[in-house]
């Protein structure tokens, strides 16, 4: 078995999914294999991952979306590390070999990942060529269940893991593709020590976003955070506590965000009533009036 099994789920990726598969296969650690679960594509996702390459296998499924495609491409190896890799990512050369030298010179971590650059798709020749040393962010190493329930700084792409951690905890929960990944990496931040790469080893690809695109009608990240407060509480592992502080601050800019959002160009009545509840609820309110003033100002002279 390859020591280190590269999971990547891809639907409908055929203008990127190659070029992914590339830079896993370019790592200067070379004891691999890349798992593409092609998630009934109807594009040619499959073809273009496949690259004429033994090291990559191509799964293709019914569509079942991105958290059970994660789930089985892991299923299907029984390497001693998994990986995660987002069909429209690119990896650095030397991350693979980085992160597991981390992992192996602190044996009692079972998790690590990475900084990451946030990509619009332009030449990046100059990203695989700069060196990186494998230089360890400290702030955000360690129990970070506290900086996990405020911010999701452990992108998918970037992390890689022990598979005994995956043997402990089970697969990604397949209720939310908006949340499953965070609530599995929480999930594991109160079981398992993570380690975080500070150099940037993944470009993350962002697409444009049409402002026509329908806005969830659920806020499914303030939800998601609420449930792992109440499931894990303000320390864990004990000891390790929550800010309480920051974490209002971030509760509220969640709601703040979502009630905007609707006001100015969604569910006007939605926004509205989450606004009228921050505003009952407290604490921030002249944060909030302000908010809400921009917000309807924005419905009422659009600025397209």
């Amino acid at each position: 078995m390859p020591r280190v099994n590269i999971v990547v789920p891809a639907y409908n990726a055929e203008a990127f999914v190659a070029e992914t598969v590339r830079s896993a296969l370019s790592q200067t650690f070379a004891d691999l294999q890349v798992t593409v679960i092609d998630d009934g594509s109807t594009d040619a996702t499959a073809e273009r991952a496949a690259l004429g390459d033994a090291r990559v296998r191509v799964i293709s499924q019914q569509n079942r979306g991105m958290s059970r495609s994660r789930n089985r491409g892991i299923a299907e190896t029984d390497s001693e590390f998994v990986a995660l890799l987002d069909a429209d990512d690119l990896w650095h050369p030397e991350k693979l070999r980085l992160q597991l030298d981390a992992l192996q010179s602190r044996p009692d971590h079972d998790f690590c990942y990475t900084a990451f650059d946030v990509w619009h798709g332009e030449p990046r020749p100059d990203f695989a060529r700069q060196p990186r040393s494998g230089s360890v962010d400290e702030a955000l190493s360690g129990w970070i269940y506290p900086h996990l329930i405020l911010d999701n700084h452990a992108l998918p792409s970037s992390v890689v893991w022990r598979r005994s951690a995956w043997n402990r905890l089970g697969g990604f929960l397949t209720d939310n593709q908006q949340t499953d990944d965070w609530e599995y990496l929480v999930r594991a931040s109160t079981q398992h020590r993570f380690v975080r790469l500070a150099e940037p080893l993944v470009l993350y690809r962002q697409h444009p976003v049409s402002l026509s695109r329908r806005i969830p009608a659920t806020n499914t990240t303030e939800l998601m955070r609420a449930d792992l407060i109440r499931r894990f509480g303000m320390s864990m592992p004990p000891g390790h506590e929550v800010d309480p502080q920051r974490l209002r601050d971030f509760q509220h800019r969640g709601w703040c965000n979502f009630a905007d959002a609707h006001t100015a160009r969604g569910d006007l009545g939605l926004g509205l009533r989450t606004f009228a509840h921050l505003l009952g609820r407290g604490p921030y309110r002249g944060r909030t009036l302000t908010k809400l003033g921009k917000s309807l100002f924005r419905r009422w002279v659009p600025n397209d």
